[in-house]
């Protein structure tokens, strides 16, 4: 038997954003597919699996399962589907078709937008330009880098259509040295030495250990700034501002930690913790940020991560 959903039904059954639920199926982690209406099918079982997971008794509706007969014939019918196209214009950059038809360009995305009207910038436009095949206008355009990702239009949607995916698509599809400048040369920067704006590995170890005897002197004593601490509870990641033009707000988060008596450690290399990759839409560049982070949990043997975003 399978279990029919809808992504906001999930997210508010189990008490997550509806983007953590598309992460999930993105990622394997929800074994579901796409289904008719916007709506997802999986194994009852593994929604049963799910449910003992979260602690949660299964949530049953009438109209919440479908037999498998019925799951085969959809899923022949989506092999059939074509790329969309409209006047001999392919569109890339959508990333479901049946926008078209779900998008009734009712406003409630622009009305939740911080920036609704600067330049022009409008969700539903957007939208139905990425429908019409309309990707170069949208590539070539200042939207992209204006919108802020916040994705309160995508929250307050009614049709569940995923616009910080499409905006985080448009991103990417944008050449790399046309991206905006500090944005791309803070992901080059990173690449090349560790963090957003290029701070030198002993400049960055000195400056933590002068803070941490700061900090042992005036309300902590016998504080000392732990780096590559081996078997330390917490990694702490910072952002490369912070060194930069504010050290003295890193002490807040070090005096919480003394208070508490926390096992926690900084990694002397690669201790960026905003990855601008992510946000310029460089998939590439952002895997390897999160892989050096990944291979610092692992050579210093942490068990939890702090992100500063």
């Amino acid at each position: 038997m399978m279990y029919e959903f809808r992504v906001s039904e999930m997210a508010e059954e189990f008490g997550v954003h509806r983007n953590t639920i598309r992460n999930w199926i993105a990622a394997g982690t929800l074994p579901a597919k796409e289904g008719p209406g916007r709506k997802y099918l999986m194994k009852f079982h593994d929604y049963q699996t799910l449910c003992e997971k979260f602690g949660r008794e299964p949530h049953i509706r009438p109209d919440s399962h479908v037999d498998l007969a019925t799951v085969k014939s959809m899923e022949a019918k989506a092999e059939q589907m074509m790329p969309m196209e409209l006047d001999g214009h392919h569109s890339e950059l959508a990333v479901d078709p049946s926008w078209a038809d779900a998008c009734m360009t009712c406003g409630t995305c622009a009305s939740a937008c911080p920036i609704a009207g600067v330049d022009g910038l409008d969700p539903r436009k957007i939208v139905r330009m990425a429908v019409l095949g309309m990707d170069k206008e949208l590539v070539d355009s200042q939207w992209p880098w204006k919108c802020t990702m916040c994705g309160k239009c995508e929250v307050s949607c009614p049709a569940n259509i995923q616009i910080t995916a499409l905006m985080r698509k448009l991103r990417g599809s944008r050449e790399r040295d046309k991206v905006p400048g500090p944005i791309h040369k803070g992901v080059a920067m990173c690449l090349e030495r560790g963090n957003n704006l290029g701070i030198p590995k002993d400049d960055f170890v000195f400056l933590c250990q002068d803070l941490g005897e700061e900090l042992a002197a005036d309300s902590c004593p016998g504080f000392v700034t732990p780096i590559d601490v081996h078997g330390s509870r917490v990694l702490v990641t910072i952002n490369s501002k912070e060194p930069f033009a504010e050290p003295d707000d890193m002490k807040f988060w070090w005096k919480i930690f003394h208070a508490a008596g926390e096992s926690w450690t900084i990694p002397s290399e690669n201790w960026e913790g905003v990855n601008w990759g992510l946000f310029s839409g460089d998939d590439a560049a952002m895997k390897v940020v999160v892989g050096r982070i990944v291979e610092n949990m692992r050579r210093l043997n942490c068990k939890i991560l702090l992100l500063p975003e």
